[in-house]
């Protein structure tokens, strides 16, 4: 039997609210004390422009949601950056940029789709992706 008050949800949801906050709040302030010329030499490492490395890096990241995609699908995440580094590279980019990922977020908890929905930003990439996989399994098995 839980004996936990009802409201001890609506203290753990501020909890991580908070948390959240701080952390975005920790992240920001790190930004600040680096010179512009820190910024665009990070962001050109990263293979990112300014602008695209100061919005992932304000943020909260979740790349977890990349990771669970691309296993719905049938691909692994270590594999596929060891033969397409450069993709996964570019669909790590886009997923982090992108402004839907709570609905990603909740579509993946369900696990309602293998295949990525079409409002996904790296709909076709992990499409093309997915038939690349599944046509090399073929291959195997002929």
């Amino acid at each position: 039997m839980d004996t936990r008050p009802e409201h001890s949800g609506s203290f753990w949801l501020f909890g991580n609210l908070i948390s959240r906050l701080r952390t975005i709040l920790s992240r920001q302030s790190e930004l600040a004390c680096l010179s512009r010329q820190d910024i665009d030499a990070i962001a050109r490492e990263l293979r990112l422009s300014t602008s695209e490395f100061r919005a992932l890096a304000q943020r909260p990241g979740v790349p977890e949601l990349l990771s669970k995609r691309l296993a719905l699908a049938g691909l692994s995440e270590q594999a596929f950056a060891a033969h397409h580094g450069d993709v996964l590279h570019d669909l790590q980019r886009v997923c982090g940029l992108c402004q839907s990922k709570l609905r990603c977020a909740a579509e993946l908890k369900q696990e309602k789709h293998a295949s990525p929905p079409k409002w996904c930003p790296n709909e076709q990439t992990l499409r093309a992706l997915n038939r690349e996989a599944a046509s090399h399994a073929q291959r195997l098995l002929d």
